[in-house]
Parts: C-alpha cells; sequence; structure tokens
C-alpha cells in the first residue's frame, strides 16, 4: 500500500514538473517573439528577417540606419522594458501572497509613490545624491527604501507586523506622498513648463530616455531580488495556507514577510527609479499567470519573471506605434488594460468567498 502511494505521489511529482518546464519554454519563446516583434515595429518598419540577424549577429543586408535604430535605439529600450516588467510582475507575486489579497501590487506598501516623490524633488527643485543621469533614479530609489522603512516602522505593532496594520500603513503612506507630489507638480507649473511636462511624463511611467546604462542597474537589482523570494517562494505557500500551518511546518510567518517586502521593495524601487509609474503591470501579471499555471509560488515567481518582460514589451510597442510619431507614455496602456482587469477582480472576489 506504502509502495503504492509513493509511486502516486512520484508520478503525480513528475507531472508537475513536466507542465512547469513546459510553461516555462513556452513563455521564454513567448518572450523571444515579443522581442523580434518590439525590434520590427516602429516609425521605421524592419524586416524580422534583418531584425532577427542583427540580433544574433549574422550578416545581413540591413542598413546602417537600420543597425542603429535595433541596437542604439530599440534594443536596449526593450530589454529595460524587459526587466522593469519583470521587477513589478514578481514583486506583485510576493505582495498579493503576503497580503493575501488578490488585489495587492507594489503601489499598495506606497514604495511607488514615494519613488515618484523623490523625482519630483529632483525634477522641480534640482536637488538629487547624485549627478548626470543618475540624478533622478539614485532620488527616486533611495525615497522608495525610506517609504519601505516608514511603513515598516508604522505597521509594526509590539514587535509583530499585523498583515492589515501594514497595509493600512502602506495606503496612508502611499496617499501622503501623492498629495506631496500633486504639490510639487503645482509648483512646477508655476516655473517651467518643461518641468511641468517632465513630472506629468514620470509619473504616467515611460521608456523613452532608456539606455544601456539603465538596463544593467535594474538587471542587477532584479537577479538578487528574484532570487531572494525563490528562495523564500516555498514558505511564502505555507504562509497563504495560515500562520498556524506555517508553524507546524517550521516556518517562521514574520521572517518570510520581512523578506517578502525587502524583495519586493528592491526590484519594485529600482524598476521605479528610471521608468516613473508604470501601473496595473503588479496586478495583472501575476493574476494570469496564476490562471495558467496555478498558484504555487514556486512556478509562480519564474512564470511571472518572463510573463510581466512579455508584457511591458508588447505594452511599450503598442504605446511607441499607436500614435506614431507621437508616443504615449507605457502607463497610459497598461492603465487602459489594467482598469477593466481589475473591475473583473472586484466581480470575481464578490463572486468567491475564498482566494
Amino acid at each position: 500500500m506504502k509502495a503504492k502511494e509513493s509511486q502516486d505521489l512520484f508520478e503525480l511529482h513528475r507531472g508537475r514538473i513536466a507542465r512547469w518546464s513546459l510553461a516555462i519554454i513556452l513563455l521564454s519563446l513567448a518572450l523571444f517573439v515579443a522581442i523580434i516583434i518590439g525590434l520590427c515595429v516602429g516609425t521605421v518598419n524592419i524586416s524580422y528577417e534583418k531584425a532577427l540577424g542583427i540580433l544574433l549577429g549574422f550578416k545581413t543586408d540591413a542598413t546602417s540606419t537600420e543597425i542603429t535604430i535595433i541596437q542604439k535605439v530599440r534594443l536596449p529600450r526593450i530589454m529595460l522594458a524587459g526587466v522593469v516588467g519583470s521587477c513589478l510582475s514578481i514583486a506583485g507575486v510576493a505582495l498579493q501572497g503576503i497580503f493575501k489579497n488578490p488585489m495587492a501590487s507594489p503601489s499598495v506598501i506606497g514604495i511607488s509613490q514615494g519613488a515618484a516623490f523623490g523625482a519630483s524633488i529632483t525634477l522641480v527643485f534640482g536637488f538629487s545624491f547624485a549627478s548626470g543621469d543618475l540624478a533622478i533614479p539614485v532620488t527616486a530609489f533611495l525615497l522608495a527604501m525610506i517609504t519601505l522603512f516608514i511603513v515598516y516602522m508604522l505597521g509594526r505593532v509590539d514587535g509583530y507586523l499585523p498583515t492589515t496594520t501594514l497595509l493600512l500603513a502602506g495606503i496612508a503612506v502611499g496617499a501622503f506622498f501623492s498629495a506631496l507630489t500633486s504639490l510639487l507638480q503645482i509648483l512646477a507649473a508655476q516655473g517651467s513648463t518643461e518641468t511641468m511636462s517632465q513630472v506629468v511624463f514620470w509619473l504616467m511611467g515611460g521608456l523613452n530616455r532608456a539606455n544601456w546604462d539603465q538596463f544593467w542597474i535594474v538587471f542587477a537589482f532584479l537577479i538578487p531580488g528574484f532570487l531572494l523570494l525563490m528562495l523564500f517562494s516555498r514558505d511564502l505557500n505555507a504562509v497563504i495556507v495560515g500562520e498556524a500551518h506555517a508553524t507546524s511546518l517550521g516556518v517562521d510567518p514574520k521572517t518570510t514577510t520581512k523578506v517578502m517586502l525587502i524583495g519586493s521593495a528592491l526590484v519594485t524601487g529600482a524598476a521605479v527609479a528610471f521608468t516613473g509609474i508604470i501601473a496595473f503591470v503588479g496586478l495583472i501579471v501575476p493574476h494570469i499567470m496564476r490562471m495558467v499555471i496555478g498558484p504555487d509560488n514556486r512556478i509562480l515567481f519564474p512564470a511571472s519573471l518572463l510573463g510581466g518582460a512579455i508584457f511591458l514589451i508588447i505594452t511599450d510597442t503598442v504605446a511607441r506605434t499607436v500614435m506614431a510619431p507621437q508616443e504615449l507614455p507605457v502607463g497610459i496602456i497598461t492603465a487602459i488594460m489594467g482598469g477593466p482587469f481589475f473591475l473583473y477582480l472586484l466581480r470575481r472576489k464578490r463572486e468567491a468567498t475564498e482566494w
């Protein structure tokens, strides 16, 4: 009897690994296709044979202009969109798990709003902890980390970190920084029109200033953040079931919560620092991946990593081509898609008593 149960468990485990492997392979192929489409489509359309040849280093009949467009304009922008989408998506997985709330996203604990306030300070007053191209991102990232510290301290109750208190602290701090950012917008409006437009564009989120340096910096934050979240993905599964269940398995819910918060803040701060607030990515992608491959966070994190990259590359391609030659902030496209999806989640949550 025990031998048969062991055999059934082995078959179940093998089938699950096969499904997860297939999902990762298909998502990797979809990511490659999204990159090729992004390279081909734009103000100047380039054939996929030329784009593929330039990307892989094959000899093609592409002109020097086409090579320059792909290597110096579109490819760094697409790669930055990919890593930013990955950062926001895995942060969404972590926060939805911690809060046990399907509508949680990186903006819930105020990180995005804190980063937006930091960027606005640099844009309006010129104050920053760095100079040049890093002036805005560095200030935005530091404010994101300061925001996390404030929310963490406000959310603590007698040494514990209750989810509800943490959620309320995040909403309150986020609203506070949003109000300060609005005040800076008013001050910017009394100054130069260019400063005002920069603040507004940054708040909507955009990738039009992407370069290879930005990609490598965000990538450098994404890798350790992803590995940290993956390391505690099994613990997050236990915490989602319940703290008593997690404790019985030897999992410390407080440690898991802290690790998820730090990991999500690390990747969100890095992403928002360069591209501004891109809404709904951390909300939509984890849900789509959860519908496709299930709720196990051990596969949900890598699937969302790839899914987030695909989603933001496609939406950014739409943002820069739908009204070409004029570009739209990619945050507008993600918000247009995310609004109806948010309403769908509200309706679904009302119909279901459990998540």
